[in-house]
């Protein structure tokens, strides 16, 4: 018969400030103490980081979620010029659902970022269809 292990407790997560992210400590520290995995600096716990430091970290946990989502890309300026367009194109497009939009807006930070997939879809349509959508829509 297996002998079961109890599972290991959840490491807290900190705040690195050499690395500037926030990570669960290193798997080797003593408990309560905040290791950083990637560069073995001590890291900050979450509860006691500056006002910058959360937002920062907000920022860095929407960026995740976009990446992780696959949407990340450029600006809508840089999409606008991607696809070869009007600025105002892209705030339309995006309406439409036919380029996917993200938006971070917090702690006086505002970030819009067009998905490179969408804007690769878009093209190929237009270059198929020459429209960017693939429906009877323009």
């Amino acid at each position: 018969m297996e002998e079961q292990q109890e599972p290991k407790p959840e490491r807290e997560r900190g705040w690195c400030r050499e690395c500037g992210h926030a990570e669960p400590s290193h798997e080797s520290a003593a408990p309560g103490e905040l290791i950083c995995p990637a560069c073995g600096g001590e890291m900050k716990s979450l509860d006691n980081l500056t006002k910058s430091e959360r937002s920062a970290l907000a920022f860095q946990e929407w960026m995740d979620a976009v990446h992780k989502a696959n949407k990340w890309g450029p600006s809508p300026g840089g999409a606008a010029s991607d696809l070869r367009c009007d600025r105002s194109m892209i705030d339309k497009l995006a309406e439409r659902g036919i380029l996917e939009k993200s938006v971070y807006d917090r702690d006086g930070h505002h970030v819009v970022l067009i998905s490179d997939r969408s804007i690769k879809r878009a093209k190929e349509n237009k270059k198929k269809r020459g429209k960017w959508t693939d429906s009877g829509d323009e």
